[in-house]
């Protein structure tokens, strides 16, 4: 077995991680940083795509309107207020000094001939404050971060150590204190343990759960499912963004832009369906112009509705092969889209699609968790020693988000969790890392000659996009988690890597964690629409739910009513839908 000790494990090498390695290694921590792709070239940070990948920061460049606390009452408000208030505040507060020390780091951000960031308006902000650099947002947040990697490891005080292709698949827990993690070498299936009194929890969503999303391969919630298993609740796990994206040849969030220029939208039949969804008082021009602006699935506004037609269609069999409709905007003319729609048609056309001639693939597809492992201001969980940061975390988080989040989010926490880890006291004990990866290699047990893993992961994603994405209802929802808890049983003695039938592992669990609390909720708010309710942002259900796992039993508990008291005092009357 392959063994490792350090001050600081980092368990994801994308915005989170490396913000948390930086903060802990310029404090004078030794880290290591397990990640199962190529550190500087995976992860949602570097992968995700869209017309403008965007870091929500209330600069007020724009409008000087715009300022935290604006920001922090926009969180809310499009949060459905089940955000936990002061972990939301901290990321509005937070945003702009975390945004400016990327750019004093090296990022080569957008501004205006004054030297002010350019800021647009994104979906859920009332100001723009949206600030980046078109598709390449994400990618220069993870250069830049991987360049104060190579600064540190050159100058000191601490240094940040990658372990690329590696899995982590358990934590070693004892007596509430977390001394590491035990995992695989994703090439060969070894064991590999990390001994460390702080682990910091950065694995990004579980996008593949379902068959349908925009996560880069990996993306199987591994942060979500050993924190669980360790002892940690997860809340939030019912909201889930889902976005328009082009399903083939690649993967593109369809925002902003494309819904502008009067799409036309047809299934496999060349059908142009979307107005037999549209109910009586809605102008569908109107629904599908605000697409635009609401690019994640909502309830808030008459968006939603472009979004259940696509999906029922894809589901009733009406999508082409790769599980998808048409978008076309080739009745336009040809300089509308070179000039109007620049970024997506200059990406796209990178990658072989070229918008003023051929339609593009489409399909509501997952594209980030709201919830996660629960955890306090500082990146803590109920466990001395373990930290969640970025689309790992919980409680910052409530039904839907602002636009820009996401990224101001992963640096915000990243930094908070990097910090609280070298203050964390404890010495790990390497015998426990041990026992504990002994353990877990004898619970995943070897390769049976059952059906194979990787059947066993699409039936579930298929399963898990019709019943529990866009529509939801009791009977899909119970169909979803049915599903879930067949894969749990077709590990039993499924064939395999080691490696994937632990991620198959993973998913499973997790399907069980968005439909029992997406069950239970008994009304539609944000991302989370139950069409067979009336109760839309039902004052009674102004609470979140935690998910603890008790035995192999998945425990949801209806927490306490959340409170808006000071300046967020009066917002329930803001909520729409």
């Amino acid at each position: 077995m392959q063994t490792h000790e350090c001050d600081v494990l980092v368990v994801g090498s994308g915005g989170a991680g490396l913000r948390a390695a930086v903060e802990a290694a310029s404090q004078g921590a030794n880290v290591i940083v397990a990640t199962k792709g190529t550190p500087g070239a995976c992860g949602t940070t570097y992968t995700a795509a869209s017309d403008w990948m965007a870091f929500g920061a209330a600069f007020g460049h724009a409008d000087e309107a715009d300022s935290p606390k604006e920001h922090w009452i926009d969180i809310m408000v499009k949060g459905g207020l089940v955000c936990r208030p002061e972990l939301a505040r901290i990321i509005a507060e937070e945003a702009p000094a975390r945004f400016q020390e990327l750019e004093d780091w090296g990022a080569d951000f957008d501004k205006t001939e004054d030297g002010r960031f350019v800021q647009i308006l994104s979906d859920g902000a009332r100001y723009p404050r949206a600030c980046g650099r078109g598709a390449d947002t994400g990618p220069i947040i993870v250069q830049v971060l991987m360049d104060e990697c190579r600064r540190i490891n050159e100058e000191g005080p601490g240094s940040v150590e990658f372990l690329p292709r590696t899995m982590m698949v358990d934590l070693a827990v004892d007596s509430g204190r977390v001394h590491g993690a035990w995992g695989l070498n994703m090439i060969n299936d070894d064991p590999v343990a990390i001994t460390a009194p702080a682990v910091v929890l950065a694995t990004g969503g579980a996008g593949k759960l379902y068959a349908i999303n925009v996560f880069p391969e990996g993306a199987t919630g591994d942060g979500y499912a050993m924190a669980l298993r360790a002892g940690c609740p997860l809340v939030n796990f019912e909201f889930i963004q889902i976005g328009p994206s082009i399903v083939h040849p690649i993967n593109f969030a369809l925002s902003g832009v494309f819904w502008r220029l009067d799409p036309k939208i047809t299934n496999i039949n060349h059908e142009e369906f979307v107005p037999r969804y549209i109910p009586e008082g809605v102008d569908i021009n109107e629904a599908i112009y605000i697409k635009g602006v609401s690019y994640p699935f909502t309830v808030r506004n008459a968006s939603k509705w472009v979004d259940v037609a696509v999906f029922t269609e894809i589901k009733e069999g009406r999508g082409t092969e790769h599980r998808g409709v048409y978008m076309s905007l080739a009745h336009q003319p040809e300089d509308v889209i070179e000039n109007e729609a620049r970024v997506p048609f200059e990406h796209l056309l990178k990658n072989g699609l070229d918008l003023r001639k051929e339609a593009i693939e489409f399909a509501p597809a997952i594209q980030h968790f709201n919830g996660g492992v629960l955890m306090d201001t500082g990146a803590r969980t109920c466990i001395e020693g373990l930290m969640a940061a970025g689309e790992s975390g919980g409680g910052q988080h409530g039904a839907d988000r602002p636009g820009g989040n996401a990224l101001a989010d992963s640096q915000v926490y990243g930094r908070r969790a990097g910090a609280s880890a070298v203050e964390v006291s404890h010495e790990a004990d390497a015998a426990a890392v041990l026992d504990a990866a002994e353990a877990g290699l004898a619970a995943l047990g070897e390769s049976g000659d059952g059906d194979d893993v990787e059947e066993i992961i699409d039936d579930l994603g298929w399963e898990m996009w019709k019943g529990a994405s866009v529509v939801r209802t009791e009977d899909s929802l119970s169909d979803a988690l049915a599903a879930a808890e067949r894969a749990t049983e077709r590990l039993e003695d499924a064939s395999g890597s080691l490696r994937r039938r632990a991620e198959a592992r993973n998913i499973a669990l997790l399907g069980r964690c968005v439909a029992i609390p997406a069950r239970m909720r008994d009304e539609s708010r944000g991302t989370h629409y139950r069409a067979d309710v009336d109760a839309v942002n039902a004052p009674e259900w102004q609470r979140q739910i935690e998910l603890r796992l008790d035995g192999d039993e998945i425990v949801a508990e209806k927490q306490e009513l959340i409170e808006l008291t000071g300046e967020l005092e009066g917002l329930e009357e803001k909520l729409e839908g």
